[in-house]
Formats: C-alpha cells, structure tokens, sequence
C-alpha cells in the first residue's frame, strides 16, 4: 500500500518534468513560430485526439483509484471530548487536559503491547501526529474574546507503519481503546467512593459499628449531591430514582434505621468486650471534659472583654454607603465587639456539644455495667448488623447505577472517535486537476512536435555537414 500512496506523488513529479519539456521545447523552436504558423502543430493534435482522451481517462482513473485506496488504508481518526468541562480545557474531575497526553509514552507502550507491534515507543511516535481543526486559524491572542479551546482532535498514522506489519487504522484503533481506558481510570469521575468496605466490622464494639456504618453512608450520600446539582431530574432508565429521592433513602437509613439500632444496643447494653469498653468509654469522656473547659474557658475570655468594652466606642458604627442602584443608606460595620461576641457564641455550642457527648458516653457505660442480655438478644444485634450491611450495600449499588447512566447519557461516553471516510468529490475535483495538466502539457507537445522535429533534424543536418566538411579538409591536408 506504500506503493499505491506513491502513485500519485509520482504523477505529479512526472507531470512537473514533462512542463520542463515542453518549456525546453518551446524555448527551442519558438524562432520557428510564426504568428499563424501552428497550423501543423494543430493538425497532428486533431489527429491524435483519440488517442489524448483515452490517457487523460487513463490518468484521471489512476489518479482517483490511487487517493480513494491512499484515503482508505490510511484514514484520520477524529477524537471529539463530549462533556461540559471540555470546553473550558479541562478534565471531568477539573484538572488542566493536555492534549499531548494523547501520543505520550505510557499510552504509546500500551498500544504497542495490545497490538504486538515490532517496533519501540518512539518509532510509534513518529508515525502519529495530532492537529485540531482550529490549527489552521490565525487566532489573535491578544483579544481574550479570540480564545479558543478545542475540543476535537485529528490524530494521523503515517502509512509507513505498514512496514511493520501493521495497519494504520488498526494503530489509531489501539490507540483510541488506550487512551479511553487511560483517560477514564485517571482523570474521570472517580467513583471508589461507592466501594464499601465491611472488613474493620469483625470484633467492633455495637455501639461502635453504628458510628462506622454511618460514616460509609455519609460518603454516599456526600457523593450524590455534585450530580444532583447538574440534573436533579435525571432518572436512570427503568427506574424512577433520582438523585435527591436517593439521597433521602440515605437519610433514612442514617436517623430512623441506625438510630433504631443504637436505641436497642444501649436498651440492653450491649458490648463485645464490658470491661475494655467501660475503660474506653472513662477515658474519652475524660479527654472531652478537658476539651469542654478550654472553651468554656476561652469563651470567658471573651465574655470578659465585651464587658471592658466602652459603650461609647460602639455607637460609631453606622457609615455612610451607596448601594448598587445608587441609593444612600446608613451601613452598620463591625467592631471588636462583634468579633469577640461571635467567636464566645462559637465555643459555647461546641462546649455544649462536647457535654452531650459526655452524657452519651456515661449513658452508654451505665447501660452496659449492669447490662444482662441473653446471647439470644446477642444474636439478634448481630443479625441486625448484617441486615444494615445488606441495606447500605444496597444503596451503595444504587447510587452506582445511577451514576453510571447519567455519565453514559450526559457525558456521552466522555469521547467520541470516528474516522474519516475518503471525500469522492475531493478526490475526483484533485484528479480533474492533475489530469487537465496532463492533457495541457501533452496537447502543447503534440502541438510542438513538427516544430522541434524540424528543429532537430535540422540541427542534424548541419551537424553532418559541418563532420563533412572537417572530413574533407583533413582530407586536403593530408594530401
């Protein structure tokens, strides 16, 4: 196939040769061209009409078929990026694209390894080029409104690769396959999130597990809320969910399922280990009793110096100020004051958090210091506990699909390739083209024909002559 894409790279070289020709020629014979003179020129061409036509059409089928199987054996892979981030430049997760990315190493070694190709990463390089359409535009990167971000990209395969036993449409094939799965696993929407993991439950205190299965559910739900804001009407095929009634089973499961769970564990006060847990339990209530003293503390701190305050000092906070539509008005500001009052508001809150902390763990302790429940209640926790390992699973494989079907329908797959498909217009109006040449230069050397044939044989004449009359005067002189 090298061959066939040569063809017409040779016609050419040969259509250039013959108009040197036929310039040669005219230079030659022009002293021989009267104004009316190419009357015989023009009788040999109406002669050889006939046999013009047939090498034009000759020249126009082999130039056609050469650029029609040229196109064919070594098209140009379109690879266009279908997402709403792409035309801002960047990856679906928000990080700069890079289009070199595309023909970087990583990627080049995979393709070669999928296609067992014999040849290096650099080899592969040099076949590939990539271009966009906007390449050929001359953009002024002075004014910003002129910017431009593309986001279709022609990438090339020389036909040379041939010569490693391969196809190009088969490279650039590998390379879309790489490139998708590179492109996906690096810079797309990662979903790892929704990969829960149960392992640390075994040997966990109950009380314990409801916090960690609460916690695996916050990430679903923590997840869900960047597409909702996208689409909060997307429903996946077959299913009535959305986004937002998914985040509300979640909801659910959080504050009514693990809620129940916890009010049966501290009913009967139940511990995988009573001793450990009541140590655990001291211990941190403990460390919260210090942390709850140093915001008391510093929200004293506060509380005393609004109090030092001068009252006179806060009148002053009313400043002059134009709104957007121009209209005056009195702006309050803040002063120390307010800072102090909202940072000791602050503290009071988490110190208050901190005390129902307390009292949960102290609760929880007592619950389980004179607990008394039978293996069977045990048993029935422990069934419960797998129950809501079932549920959140559930969820977790609900989310999933939902999320896979709004990036399968909105983001479209993130990237779509096509190749081009030969242009039989183009090929046809690029063979008029070099055929009209062809027939030009061919009709201007038939035309000239007698002209540089009289020419010649005249050169001829006088050539012979002038051998004739030096033999003759060797002749007389040797006599």
């Amino acid at each position: 196939m090298i061959l066939v894409n040569l063809i017409v790279p040779i016609l050419t070289c040969c259509l250039f040769l013959l108009y040197i020709t036929l310039g040669c020629r005219f230079f030659m014979v022009k002293s021989k061209l009267p104004a009316f003179g190419l009357k015989g020129g023009l009788a040999g061409l109406v002669g050889k009409r006939r046999r013009l036509a047939v090498c034009g059409i000759v020249f126009f089928a082999v130039c056609y078929a050469a650029q029609m199987s040229a196109w064919a054996w070594s098209p140009d892979m379109l690879m266009a990026f279908n997402y709403e981030e792409a035309a801002r430049g960047q990856n679906p997760n928000s990080t700069r694209f890079n289009e070199s990315n595309i023909l970087q190493r990583q990627v080049l070694e995979k393709v070669i390894e999928r296609g067992s190709l014999s040849m290096s990463a650099e080899e592969l390089a040099g076949f590939l080029t990539i271009s966009t359409p906007l390449d050929a535009e001359k953009l002024d990167t002075t004014q910003e409104s002129d910017m431009k971000i593309s986001t279709e990209y022609w990438i090339h395969c020389s036909e040379k690769v041939s010569l490693y036993g391969t196809k190009p449409q088969e490279v650039l094939g590998f390379l879309a396959d790489v490139y998708w799965e590179e492109f996906t696993r690096g810079y797309a929407e990662n979903d790892d999130v929704l990969d829960l993991s149960f392992d640390e439950l075994e040997g966990m205190e109950y009380l314990d597990v409801k916090n960690y299965l609460q916690m695996q559910a916050n990430k679903l739900k923590n997840y869900l809320p960047g597409y909702s804001s996208e689409s909060s009407s997307f429903r996946a095929p077959g299913s009535e969910e959305t986004f937002a009634s998914l985040s509300k089973k979640i909801d659910n499961f959080i504050e009514i399922e693990l809620e129940r769970y916890e009010a049966f564990v501290l009913e009967n006060g139940l511990s995988a280990n009573r001793n450990t847990y009541q140590s655990r339990m001291q211990y941190v209530n403990r460390l919260l009793d210090t942390e709850r003293k140093k915001d008391m503390a510093a929200h004293d701190v506060r509380i005393e110096a609004i109090d030092m305050y001068d009252a006179f000092m806060t009148r002053f906070v009313l400043i002059p100020t134009y709104d957007t539509e121009q209209e005056f008005y009195m702006s309050r500001t803040k002063v120390g004051v307010d800072y102090f009052a909202e940072e000791a508001k602050e503290l009071l809150e988490e110190a208050t958090e901190l005390v129902e902390k307390i009292e949960h763990n102290s609760y929880a302790n007592g619950q389980v210091g004179i607990s008394h429940a039978s293996p069977d209640v045990y048993a029935r926790a422990d069934e419960r506990i797998g129950e809501l390992k079932a549920e959140l699973v559930n969820l977790a494989s609900q989310s999933r699909k939902l999320c896979d079907a709004y990036v399968r329908e909105k983001r479209d797959g993130y990237i779509q390739v096509s190749f081009s498909s030969p242009s039989m217009a183009a090929g046809a109006v690029k063979a008029m083209l070099l055929t009209f040449l062809f027939t030009v230069v061919m009709s201007g050397l038939i035309i000239l024909e007698p002209y540089y044939r009289e020419k010649r044989e005249g050169r001829v004449a006088i050539r012979r002559e002038r051998k004739a009359e030096r033999k003759q005067k060797k002749e007389e002189a040797d006599k």
